[in-house]
């Protein structure tokens, strides 16, 4: 069964929501709190965004799962091989920060551990047999994440 990321960014942050109504007496008042989260959340989708047009432009796919026809190493690829999944896990901790209760981290935990397990895994080798060296180097120079 495959679950996209979207889906699974969705997924986080309805468990962080669930978590944090289950167990309000956990919960962090502070507004500068909330405000960071908001500040989180605008970053993370600007960052996603700013992803997603680069691909566009350079017409590979966007889907995980599918064949890249062109390594894109600029923009937020400058900075992190995985900046969408990056900008997802920014928008999942700033829902959290949103939801001011610390169990909820467990959203964006479960999210990183999936990401980092299932999906950047098969990525990395699918990249790996379309680039060649030319992925490798690009590895060994961007961060997975920042």
């Amino acid at each position: 069964m495959y679950i996209s990321p979207p889906v699974l960014l969705i997924i986080a942050i309805a468990l962080s929501y669930l978590v944090s109504t289950a167990f309000p007496a956990i919960q962090f008042t502070d507004v500068t709190i909330s405000f960071l989260g908001i500040i989180l959340i605008t970053l993370g989708i600007g960052i996603v965004l700013w992803a997603i047009k680069l691909l566009r432009k350079h017409k590979t796919t966007l889907h995980p799962r599918h064949k890249p026809s062109k390594l894109v190493m600029h923009g937020p690829y400058r900075y992190s091989r995985n900046p969408i999944y990056l900008g997802f896990l920014m928008i999942s901790v700033g829902t959290v920060l949103l939801f001011a209760n610390v169990l909820a981290f467990v959203g964006p935990i479960i999210f990183l551990a999936f990401v980092n397990t299932f999906f950047i895994p098969y990525e990395e080798s699918m990249l790996t047999k379309a680039f060649g060296t030319s992925y490798k180097s690009y590895k060994k120079k961007t961060r997975r994440w920042v």
